[in-house]
């Protein structure tokens, strides 16, 4: 099998796996269903990935990657204010971008299973982080709440409006989660 043929197969066992999984939740899809919704062998799937747990991780791996990403860049701005500004706009970014993904993990509690305990770890360490820059330095617990509020208000709402244009829902969320932490817009409206 050529490495391009590999690939195409590879992408199609993720989606397959991603309609699968949003059906019948993580927990309840099996590898055996994976297989023959795309007309391949079982040995054939677990060719391309080892266990139903290596399928998510490498479903949500970018956007994790992603959002990492995107909180790395706002921990280096200087402007505690625009660190805020910048954290909410790069997460939401990548939440409303990959949102058919990202359902998975706001919608699926049994990807929170023993199985996907390093991808849970990612996430769970980005979005403490974002949440940390939300907060501010020296924030007292009230703080962290709000900004913990703010993100869950920032990303949690995607994977209900799928049907709203994605800028649209990108600037909504945003200035949704700014509100809960009393974040002011720009100068200049950005």
């Amino acid at each position: 099998m050529s490495t391009q043929q590999t690939e195409s197969t590879r992408e199609r066992i993720l989606a397959a796996a991603c309609e699968l999984f949003a059906a019948h939740t993580y927990r309840a899809a099996t590898m055996r269903e994976i297989a023959e919704r795309l007309g391949i062998t079982k040995p054939s799937l677990y060719y391309h990935f080892s266990s139903k747990a290596e399928i998510l991780e490498s479903l949500i791996g970018t956007p994790i990657d992603e959002l990492a990403r995107a909180v790395d860049a706002a921990a280096a701005e200087r402007d505690p204010a625009e660190a805020k500004r910048r954290v909410l706009r790069g997460c939401v970014d990548v939440i409303v971008t990959h949102r058919d993904t990202m359902r998975l993990l706001l919608r699926d509690a049994s990807v929170y299973s023993d199985g996907s305990t390093r991808v849970v770890e990612r996430v769970v360490a980005t979005v403490d982080r974002a949440v940390d820059l939300l907060a501010g330095p020296g924030a007292d617990w009230r703080a962290r709440l709000r900004a913990a509020q703010a993100f869950a208000a920032a990303t949690d709402p995607a994977a209900q409006f799928t049907d709203v244009p994605a800028n649209e829902l990108r600037e909504e969320l945003v200035a949704g989660a700014a509100a809960v932490i009393g974040l002011a817009p720009a100068a200049g409206g950005g």
